[in-house]
């Protein structure tokens, strides 16, 4: 039995502590350094994990100020009075809560703040 401690990584950038009584899983390499772009890997991971929480909790907040725009502009269209709503048609809030909506991993871009979807003007 040995000693040295090696890294058995996978190709998701997960590793690992085995030594040669451990036996490998199919899809771990194993190697005697753990490697730069494991770490790398993981916490670009984290990072990305934490951008999507901040982008899904805008999500949240974005679609309860849809919802009570399109209330205001439905109450405009009823009464003729100023409520207070934002620019754009009633059309274009609803085509932006769908970009809203579908704003969610896997989307290309996302988490990127920069390219969230734009209200309307």
């Amino acid at each position: 039995m040995s000693d040295e401690i090696m890294w058995a990584v996978r190709i998701d950038g997960s590793w690992r502590c085995v030594d040669d009584t451990i036996p490998l899983d199919a899809e771990e390499t194993l190697y005697e350094d753990l490697p730069q772009w494991a770490i790398d890997f993981q916490e670009e991971a984290a990072l990305r994990g934490v951008l999507a929480g901040a982008e899904l909790a805008w999500q949240q907040a974005e679609i309860e100020l849809i919802v009570n725009q399109l209330m205001a502009i439905e109450e405009a269209e009823a009464t003729g009075e100023n409520t207070g709503a934002l620019p754009g048609t009633r059309v274009q809030w609803l085509q932006y809560r769908t970009k809203v909506r579908n704003w969610k991993d896997g989307v290309e871009y996302f988490p990127d703040l920069e390219r969230r979807p734009s209200r309307p003007e």
